[in-house]
């Protein structure tokens, strides 16, 4: 963790562009259309604002001649007896329900005409009202009493409301119109950037092929002359492909033979003890648990083994694919009663309703009479965490105490916790000390030569260790707080920044192993992207590393970083190789430079040689080299050198502070 990795640029092809004819041809095709498009839209818009603002003007109109009409007649009983009062009332009444701005009654018994005038104001903007045009519409009755005439109303209409209708229209077909533009101009574009682009398209995949390997195939190509070559491309892609397909496939059916409970489907005690060796040695906290069911030994005897064998194997189907706070739980089966659990690093609370419930259902599971109105518990429990200096033989004597303890006491489970002063300093405290670190930059780098079986070093691995006083502490003591507080991103800037102030000062290549924040988190990802774009000449000497885990987590994204950093100069590996063989298939898709392979995998009797070479084969299919970590003796590492691998890391070559030129 902070450890940061390296080696030489891969080879890449030249990459054809297309010319400035096609691009030429592309731009004039698509600025025509979108000429034509703009001049098509302003047509329609032009004859439907025409139209409306007719229709609006004629229906404007009749509603004024309507209210004449009826007003000359409401009125004549008022007029005749002088009644001015209801008249303005009825007025009054007509104008409030009507969009009319003026009505004018002049009477033969009345000096003053009476007048009813409204003021409305409209939304739309000026400039649209002078562009239509929209006059008020007038109308003028006469009310007649009899034989002779009383006066008359005159109604002249408001156009504010018809000015509004109008503006809603224009803008609900200018949006309708921009959508129906873009629509078109997007599948135009996209027309033709296919008729012009399938040359460009295989040249740039030739080129791309030995880093991205064949993902998918070709298209086939429209254009004859590229048929053929599309057709070749493809089924070398697709040969290719499946020779690793293969040799993936029998890298997990050995693991399998070598890995693999029978019964229950989960790894057995050689699985255990890598996945242990593995945890150990990497830099991150977590527990260790270990289950015993003892109700299984009683389903033996009462309903013979395969009553048991069942049970198991439900226990197995429930611990395959556990997850802790979204991280996987490791599970493998130690004997008749008793499976292994390593989880993840996550709060005390969490892990405690973990516990609870996955207890809960493997009691359920075995329960002989699961209609009880009382739960039995069956299942106990011993729980290890994590502490700095432990070993394998260590952590399992420690559970398997803390199990006879839970069975003694008669608990569910016991936790053992961290007895070192520096495990048992608080989160918290331990986070003020990586902060003030991070602040301060006070941090300091050591290295660890990686070497190739002919003695050359492929690049010196970077370590973090941070100062506090006099003390420095390794990377293995404070990155699971860092990680559980997610300020990886923080400390990889850091790292970076540190090396960027070293450029021309260090000889060779330097790795740098990426925490997943810097993955997880799209604004650190792309503040990450962005330090290397501005920073070529410290990535020209990098080689960027993530582990396996991060890689299958954010595989899209690290597929992203691992291109980014080839066209840069840097290489890529991925660290912790080989954690889970079912997923071999991302390798592919990377194609990394190199990978790291923890030493558990090869120095242990009852792992096949022919599984081992499988698996360096399987790396080498994609032309990644393998690397074996943690090499001790001179022992391990010949044979480390007769299964395949390329290189090796470990206390042969020690770590040393970062040397300078």
């Amino acid at each position: 963790m902070p450890g940061k990795a390296i080696r030489a640029p891969p080879r890449r092809g030249p990459r054809v562009e297309q010319g400035e004819d096609a691009m030429s041809l592309f731009r004039r095709s698509v600025a025509i259309m979108v000429g034509l498009l703009l001049l098509f839209s302003a047509g329609i818009f032009a004859i439907e604002v025409r139209q409306t603002r007719a229709s609006l003007a004629e229906r404007q109109q009749a509603d004024v001649d309507n209210m004449a009409q009826a007003l000359s007649l409401s009125l004549v009983p008022f007029v005749e007896i002088g009644d001015w009062t209801s008249a303005e009332t009825l007025m009054r009444a007509a104008a409030d329900g009507g969009a009319m701005r003026l009505l004018r009654l002049e009477a033969v018994g009345r000096d003053q005409p009476l007048v009813i005038s409204t003021d409305r104001v409209s939304n739309t903007p000026a400039w649209f009202q002078r562009a239509v045009s929209l006059p008020n519409a007038v109308s003028e009755r006469e009310i007649s009493g009899g034989w002779s005439a009383l006066g008359s109303i005159r109604v002249v209409s408001d156009s504010a409301g018809a000015y509004d209708q109008l503006w809603s229209l224009a803008l609900s077909l200018l949006s309708w119109l921009a959508v129906g533009m873009l629509v078109v101009v997007v599948l135009c574009v996209i027309g033709v950037k296919r008729l012009l682009g399938p040359l460009n398209r295989l040249s740039r995949r030739i080129s791309d092929m030995q880093i991205d390997g064949f993902d998918e195939p070709l298209p086939p190509s429209r254009v004859h002359e590229l048929r053929g070559i599309t057709e070749a491309v493809n089924r070398l892609g697709e040969r290719l492909n499946q020779q690793f397909d293969q040799q993936a496939d029998q890298v997990v059916r050995l693991q399998r033979m070598t890995e693999q409970d029978a019964v229950s489907q989960l790894g057995n005690r050689a699985y255990l003890t890598r996945v242990l060796d593995e945890w150990l040695s990497a830099p991150e906290g977590g527990a260790l648990v270990i289950l015993r069911i003892d109700h299984l030994q009683e389903l033996y005897r009462r309903d013979g083994f395969e009553a048991r064998d069942q049970a198991i194997r439900a226990i197995g189907h429930g611990l395959r694919g556990a997850q802790l706070g979204g991280r996987e739980v490791q599970a493998a089966r130690l004997s008749a009663e008793e499976f292994a659990l390593v989880l993840p690093d996550c709060g005390d609370d969490v892990r405690e309703r973990w516990l609870a419930d996955t207890l809960d259902r493997v009691d359920d599971l075995v329960d002989a009479n699961p209609l009880s109105e009382t739960q039995q518990h069956y299942t106990r429990a011993g729980v290890v965490l994590r502490d700095a200096g432990m070993n394998r033989e260590g952590v399992l004597a420690r559970a398997d105490s803390a199990l006879r303890d839970a069975i003694e006491l008669g608990q569910r489970w016991v936790v053992v916790r961290p007895e070192n002063t520096l495990a048992a300093r608080g989160r918290q405290e331990w986070r003020q000390v990586i902060e003030r670190a991070l602040v301060e930059r006070d941090l300091s780098l050591v290295a660890q030569p990686v070497l190739l079986a002919d003695g050359s070093e492929l690049h010196r691995e970077v370590f973090v260790r941070l100062n506090e006083g006099d003390k420095q502490h390794p990377a293995y003591v404070f990155l699971p707080v860092l990680n559980h507080f997610r300020l990886g991103a923080r400390l990889d800037r850091s790292v970076l920044d540190t090396l960027d102030g070293l450029v021309g000062k260090i000889a060779g290549r330097l790795a740098v192993n990426l925490t997943a924040d810097s993955l997880a988190d799209p604004e650190a990802y792309r503040a990450l992207v962005a330090w290397l774009e501005m920073h070529p000449r410290v990535v020209a000497m990098l080689d960027l590393e993530v582990s396996e885990e991060i890689a299958l987590e954010h595989l899209d994204v690290v597929q992203q970083l691992f291109r980014l950093a080839h066209r840069l100069g840097a290489r890529c590996g991925v660290d912790r190789f080989a954690r889970n063989l079912q997923a071999m298939a991302y390798l592919s898709r990377l194609r990394p430079d190199y990978v790291k392979i923890d030493q558990g995998f090869f120095v242990r009797d009852e792992v096949d040689t022919e599984f081992l070479r499988s698996l360096c084969m399987a790396a080498h299919q994609v032309e990644s080299r393998v690397i074996v970590t943690r090499v001790e003796s001179d022992e391990q590492r010949q044979r480390v050198s007769e299964v395949g691998a390329d290189g090796y890391q470990g206390y042969l070559a020690p770590t040393a502070p970062l040397a300078l030129d």
